[in-house]
């Protein structure tokens, strides 16, 4: 998701942003702006493709991530939502983007993830809040939070974190 397989990479990369300079001048897209801006995203963020023409439906689940990930970190987002962002990744590139998400979190964005991945949600947070039928049952902060305390909210339990542990 967050992508168009058919178009290239390049394209992927500047999907929010073809109709502003300079990528566009007077209506018409500038193929060597967006060919320079998506050659700079592709080792800024380790894409592994043989050109940046090629059809973004031809890499790997990981570097299609990271065509994803790339062009959404390279506006320097205040807050970022990545719902989902290591689904059917290997061990290689779900490590990237855990890393990826960090470094955003340390240079100071807020990052609301979404997952169904317990040890991601463990991994990553700072701060756990379990939603369980539409409603919030519980939350902790990420160094106080456990698999036992998470999975007795993920069935409805209301917990209530214990600041003086």
């Amino acid at each position: 998701m967050g992508l168009i397989l058919d178009f290239s990479v390049a394209d992927n990369f500047v999907l929010k942003q073809f109709d502003r300079l300079p990528f566009t001048r007077r209506g018409l897209l500038q193929p060597s702006a967006i060919l320079a801006y998506a050659q700079r995203l592709i080792g800024a963020f380790d894409v592994r493709t043989p050109s940046p023409a090629l059809p973004v439906a031809n890499l790997s689940g990981g570097n299609q991530q990271k065509v994803v990930l790339g062009r959404e970190i390279d506006s320097n987002p205040r807050v970022l939502v990545a719902a989902q962002p290591t689904r059917g990744l290997d061990v290689g590139a779900t490590e990237y983007v855990h890393k990826a998400l960090l470094a955003q979190r340390d240079a100071g964005a807020a990052i609301l993830l979404i997952s169904t991945e317990l040890e991601e949600v463990l991994a990553l947070s700072d701060r756990i809040v379990v939603i369980f039928e539409g409603r919030v049952v519980g939350e902790v902060t990420g160094n106080r939070a456990n698999t036992q305390k998470i999975g007795l909210m993920m069935a409805g339990a209301h917990i209530q974190e214990d600041n003086n542990r």
